[in-house]
């Protein structure tokens, strides 16, 4: 069995989500499944090689973000076609995986045609909710066109949670769809396990780190701040850039806290090291009520969990029980987060000075990468073993 991942662009910049792919084929390769990544880019990339990662070279495909709609459009479709021509290519042991595959005319055609390669794709969010709070609508109407047949003709469904995953097999049309939910992992030993910092009740740090988007919910988290009168200073570090933080510096000015949030942009290596050493607790998700959602696997909840910073969400997550200590939960709304109710977490949480090493335990046993795929081969070795009863894949 080997498996195909594929990728509009590996860059300089390795993102969450692309770190979260290269550990994903890193581990299956541990485990004996030959895997690797296709990197859809332009002739102009220049970014040096990376492990397990094929170049497939669009000569006129920009590296960079497509900021125009018919930029997107042409993306998508130099996505499709080479996704064509990777199936066309393929044997009947392999497998093509892909996170949530756009829905078009092209890859509708290309679930639907025989085919030797099975088709795995594993689905982050529900993603039609997801387009309209961002108000795209051409995805939605995409979605509308062809989502049902991409459900219905892939061969497995990969769902990071069992909400997404029940949704996903749902508008498949058949319930019996091969199918799984395996929540995001992370490679704890790819980070320290922070250094606690002494809570005495004077100074908060709160630290977010992601690419801030209107799900985050941080408006709510810096609301809650500019109503907060208690005698504990709170300082907001927002590591991270995104579509969000013009929106949240409106309501920081508006609010006259300005000193009291510290936007740091991207930040990696030893910086963001000293930033996890300096600040309490972190923050999650606070607002994926807004896309539709009551529970949600994170990635950077799993990096708070190895790192051993207690933080809050606003969500359930499958990979912790309700009464994981280290976790303090608000409610899913639009109500400004109470910064009492953080202090009052943080009073109680260091009174365990070894939280940190606690959480790290945790996370190499539930959450690291070496045993999320462990489950993933499984079911790929499953799909495999079926394609071998029938003759004619993908109908």
């Amino acid at each position: 069995m080997k498996l195909m991942y594929t990728i509009n662009f590996f860059g300089t910049e390795v993102s969450g989500v692309q770190k979260k792919i290269l550990s994903q084929v890193m581990n299956l390769n541990k485990l004996g499944v030959p895997s690797v990544i296709y990197s859809l880019t332009g002739i102009n990339d220049n970014s040096p090689p990376v492990p397990f990662v094929n170049k497939m070279i669009i000569p006129d495909l920009e590296c960079q973000s497509p900021k125009s709609f018919f930029a997107k459009l042409k993306r998508i479709r130099v996505r499709d076609n080479s996704i064509s021509t990777i199936t066309e290519m393929s044997h009947t042991d392999e497998i093509l995986y892909t996170r949530m595959l756009s829905p078009s005319r092209i890859t509708s055609r290309i679930l639907k045609n025989p085919r030797k390669c099975k088709i795995v794709i594993e689905y982050q969010s529900i993603e039609p909710n997801e387009s309209r709070l961002d108000g795209d609508y051409i995805s939605l109407f995409y979605d509308f066109l062809y989502g049902d047949d991409i459900r219905k003709y892939t061969d497995g469904i990969v769902g990071v949670t069992d909400e997404i995953t029940n949704y996903e097999v749902r508008r498949s049309g058949d319930p019996g769809k091969p199918h799984i939910t395996i929540g995001n992992g992370f490679n704890v030993d790819s980070v320290n396990v922070r250094r606690l910092v002494p809570f005495a009740g004077e100074e908060l740090h709160l630290l977010c780190v992601a690419n801030v988007s209107r799900w985050h919910g941080l408006d709510r988290l810096i609301q809650g701040m500019g109503t907060y009168r208690g005698p504990t200073r709170v300082t907001l570090h927002i590591a991270g850039d995104g579509s969000e933080l013009s929106l949240l510096k409106k309501i920081i000015h508006e609010l006259g806290i300005t000193g009291q949030v510290i936007f740091h942009g991207f930040t990696t290596g030893k910086d963001l090291d000293d930033l996890f050493n300096t600040c309490h607790i972190a923050i999650g998700s606070l607002g994926l009520h807004r896309i539709g959602l009551t529970e949600a696997s994170i990635l950077k909840a799993r990096e708070y969990c190895a790192r051993g910073i207690p933080y809050i969400i606003a969500c359930g997550d499958p990979d912790f029980p309700a009464d994981f200590p280290y976790i303090h939960r608000f409610s899913a709304d639009e109500s400004p987060v109470r910064i009492e109710s953080i202090i009052e977490f943080a009073q109680g949480v260091y009174q365990d000075t070894d939280h940190p090493q606690k959480m790290r335990v945790y996370a190499l046993g539930h959450l690291d990468w070496s045993v999320k795929m462990k489950i993933l081969k499984s079911f790929l070795e499953t799909l495999v073993d079926e394609s071998k009863k029938t003759t004619v894949p993908g109908t």
